[in-house]
């Protein structure tokens, strides 16, 4: 593999070995993992890499995100997801790969951990580097032990073609070990801001009525039948109103959910939303009531525009993410009132300066994490 040296924005030579890199997607959903990861890919694009994306079909409002210097190619015929879609179309990559000999394949997220595994099993000839970034736990900790050691015991043989794995924390990091002992991962952040994100958000731009907001796919994941409840729950606070952004399945059972409660009327449910900084510029908090995360960006999000949060107890990561009292409240229940009493809190009390709650996310910024990303495909391209 022939080795290219640039210098960096301080004058630093470095080494460029991984000229192409591949991303794998099943389809071009709005998830956060997808949403970040073209994010990403547009940063690579620009700083003079090669980039592809590779995926079943270009299905997804996410596709309008992607650079016009990237170059996308699709299944054909388009493979939806499905039961074993990501069998089959781990098998179908295998070929364009050889086809197209990139020299890393990154997949962004725990959803195309089989596709890469299938597809690294296949590659055998201008073999590509594989990495994958776990982005969510790998096994359920509410899982009996004996089940999760089961599955662990599974996990590992089946994720051991994939070359290279990172975390997103090292709390993050030192869970997924307990599931892969033997695999060195390596800590590198969500890029989950950019450099025009501060701390700068107007009072004025607030709703009179307190406004709390929820953002994520409406699925069982983040568990928003949880959140309507608790939002039930605030009776007293009846001009309190409740926002949730995101599409899904669960859309039609949580307006139902809403009706049956009698918070309808002050429940908006607006669909995916491109730009969520307006929102959070107008709310009084972020709420999460998710039953697992990864590495629960839209905390972070929160957290830059200096919005308080409350979370349940969903990802291992949130020591990191809500360090300091200004920054919001984690809930070790799942149960309405627990969580209605965090919310009750957190808007009777006087909260922290903006830029009080936004310190610290500077280090999200994908100014900084992209080169990161590159340095590691870089490190892993020399053979």
């Amino acid at each position: 593999m022939t080795e290219v040296r640039n210098c960096d924005a301080d004058g630093v030579i470095q080494s460029m070995t991984a000229h192409h890199i591949a991303l794998v997607f099943h389809d071009f959903s709005t998830g956060g993992s997808e949403r970040i990861a073209i994010r990403l890919a547009n940063q690579w694009a620009a700083s003079g890499r090669r980039v592809t994306i590779f995926c079943g079909t270009e299905v997804g409002s996410a596709r309008d995100l992607v650079s016009p210097a990237i170059e996308i190619v699709s299944c054909k015929p388009a493979i939806h997801r499905g039961w074993g879609s990501r069998i089959l179309l781990g098998w179908k990559l295998a070929n364009l790969f050889a086809r197209y000999t990139p020299d890393v394949v990154f997949a962004p997220g725990n959803f195309h951990l089989m596709v890469l595994a299938v597809a690294a099993r296949r590659v055998t000839t201008k073999r590509p580097i594989f990495v994958c970034k776990i982005s969510n736990p790998l096994i359920d900790r509410n899982l009996p032990s004996i089940l999760r050691a089961l599955l662990s015991w599974l996990l590992r043989p089946l994720l051991a073609p994939i070359d290279k794995m990172t975390a997103m924390s090292p709390l993050l990091a030192k869970e997924a070990q307990l599931v892969l002992p033997n695999r060195q991962l390596t800590c590198i952040d969500e890029p989950i801001l950019d450099a025009r994100c501060n701390a700068f958000r107007s009072t004025a731009l607030r709703e009179h009525d307190p406004l709390i907001l929820c953002i994520g796919r409406l699925e069982r994941q983040k568990d928003f039948e949880l959140a309507l409840r608790a939002f039930a729950e605030l009776s007293p606070l009846g001009r309190t109103r409740l926002a949730i952004l995101g599409e899904g399945p669960d859309r039609q059972r949580l307006l139902d959910i809403a009706q049956r409660l009698g918070i309808a009327a002050r429940v908006d449910l607006p669909g995916h939303v491109p730009n969520v900084s307006d929102w959070i510029g107008r709310a009084r908090l972020m709420l999460m009531t998710s039953r697992y995360e990864g590495f629960p960006a839209v905390l972070i999000e929160a957290r830059a525009l200096g919005l308080p949060v409350v979370t349940t107890d969903c990802s291992a990561a949130l020591p990191e993410v809500i360090s300091a009292p200004c920054h919001g409240e984690v809930v070790h229940s799942r149960v309405p009132f627990d969580i209605a009493g965090a919310i009750r809190r957190q808007l009777e009390t006087i909260p922290g300066s903006f830029e009080e709650i936004a310190r610290g996310t500077e280090r999200f910024q994908i100014q900084s994490i992209a080169p990161q990303w590159l340095h590691l495909f870089d490190s892993a391209a020399v053979r």
